[in-house]
């Protein structure tokens, strides 16, 4: 188990909890971490979270975490770092991403998610539901609200040492999660699941 005194600003921070918000995200993206951050130094990060995009305390990012995974951004140049850090805060106020966050994990691109889902409930949601997510996925609109992966592949792109392949805009806690340009540098937390309860008397 690593310690925050391991870590330099620019790395990532990937994270999971037990909230059913958490389960839904790592199943629809089938992955073991549904949310990912910017640590800025000073025990900060920078993150996207559903009140807008924040600084605050590591310590309260993680404070219901049961797994939380740092990674470093390969040959990362002091420049680029200083960068990472200079838009992630530039970009702090910005809304959540919401639209954003539905149709980000698919392969097919931004919206499929939404898109499926809505279908389901009416063609007129259907019609009005994916013309909405190809809007906001337009590169005029890049920068405008972000959820919690697209913001820190964003500012790795902007700092000219993507991440991943491909928009942002599509990129999920697994994408940052299993990306071959991060370096693993260990676990901040790992809270095993709870032993099932056994009745007295009952074989195990």
């Amino acid at each position: 188990m690593m310690t925050v005194n391991a870590l330099r600003p620019a790395d990532i921070i990937v994270s999971t909890t037990n909230a059913n918000v958490s389960a839904v995200i790592r199943a629809g993206i089938g992955s073991s971490v549904s949310h990912s951050m910017i640590y800025v130094g000073g025990s900060n990060v920078i993150e996207a979270i559903e009140r807008g995009v924040v600084r605050q305390p590591l310590a309260e990012s993680l404070g219901h975490a049961v797994l939380a995974i740092a990674l470093r951004r390969r040959n990362l140049t002091p420049k680029q770092q200083s960068d990472v850090i200079a838009y992630a805060t530039r970009f702090i106020g910005r809304p959540y991403d919401t639209l954003g966050a539905a149709g980000s994990g698919t392969n097919t691109g931004r919206g499929g998610l939404l898109a499926s889902l809505g279908c389901g409930i009416s063609l007129a949601f259907c019609a009005a539901g994916t013309a909405e997510v190809r809007n906001n996925a337009k590169p005029e609109n890049a920068d405008k609200a972000f959820f919690c992966s697209e913001l820190v592949a964003r500012c790795f792109e902007l700092a000219g040492a993507p991440v991943v392949e491909g928009s942002p805009s599509f990129t999920t806690p697994r994408h940052v999660r299993v990306a071959n340009t991060l370096l693993y540098l260990g676990k901040l937390v790992d809270t095993p699941a709870p032993e099932p309860e056994v009745a007295f008397g009952s074989p195990l």
